[in-house]
Order: structure tokens, then sequence, then C-alpha cells
């Protein structure tokens, strides 16, 4: 990269997972912050190559089990369905924060607030389902001071790890 912003913008990286892939567009990233000037780009195309085919799948000679599965929730079906989540969520914390910390905390302060968790929320469990990580592994990460705002965004999580496959 000679920092030319245009350099790489029509070139094409294939690697081996989603992961690799994000982790090499954090190294450009990385490397745009460290030439300074506000650096930007047009980054490449990185295409992972070890991911699961669909269409590849549509040509196997035996039935897979997956065919018996039903269909994937659409995007923005799934954000229309966690967002009454995100603010049923909303409602049971106040009390809860008021009673760990003495202070009020007002998120989401609207529909339109949750709809922007939701999102976040959506994103979070793509990528740990991308990564294969277990839900139940962050229960213990945090520990200290810092513990109480934990357990609320453990509280929090509890929409994907409860409430999520109560509702499916």
């Amino acid at each position: 990269f000679d920092g030319d912003p245009l350099a790489l913008a029509d070139v094409t990286i294939y690697v081996p997972t989603r992961r690799a892939a994000r982790a090499l567009r954090g190294v450009f990233v990385d490397s745009l912050k460290a030439r300074g000037g506000g650096g930007s780009a047009i980054l490449p195309v990185i295409r992972p190559l070890g991911e699961f085919d669909e269409d590849e799948a549509l040509f196997e000679a035996e039935p897979s089990a997956a065919i018996d599965l039903a269909p994937p929730i659409a995007a923005t079906e799934r954000l229309l369905l966690l967002t009454p989540l995100v603010r049923a969520w909303k409602r049971r914390l106040p009390a809860h924060v008021a009673a760990l910390f003495a202070e009020e905390i007002v998120v989401p302060a609207s529909t339109a607030d949750a709809i922007w968790l939701a999102r976040d929320l959506t994103g979070l469990m793509d990528e740990i389902e991308t990564e294969g990580t277990d839900w139940a592994k962050l229960a213990g990460l945090v520990s200290g001071n810092l513990a109480g705002w934990w357990q609320v965004t453990l509280e929090f999580l509890g929409i994907v790890t409860d409430a999520w496959p109560k509702f499916l």
C-alpha cells in the first residue's frame, strides 16, 4: 500500500475464513491510521473461501439434514421481532440499575433507539454464530468494579440467550 487511496480499489483478496477477512480489514484500517492525516482509502474486496457454499449443497447426492430446517428469518423481520424484546428489557432495567448504582438509565429512550440496539444485537448474534462461540462463556468475563455493569450487559444479552429462543 503506497498511500494512494485508490490503489487497492480494484484488488480482490481471498482468505480462508470470515475471521481472517475481518482481521485483514483491521490491518488495513490500522495501516491507514498509522499513516496519519485522517487516512481514508477504498479497501480491497476481501472474500473468505472456507465458508459453506449454499449452492453447492443443492447438488449433494444425499439429502442433507439442513433441508428439514425451517427457512432462516429475513434480516429485517428478525430486527422487527427483536425490537419489542429490547423494549421489554428496557422496562425491566431501570429498577435493577437504580438498585445497583443509584442512577437512572434511559436506554432505549424510544422505539428508534430500540431498533438500533436490536440491530447491534443481530450483528452480535451473527458474529457469535460465525465464530462458533458459546454465549454461556460470557457470564464470567468481568469482575471487580465493572462487574455490576457487566451484569446489566448480560441481562441485555439475555434477550438472545433466553427470550429469543422462547420466542422462536
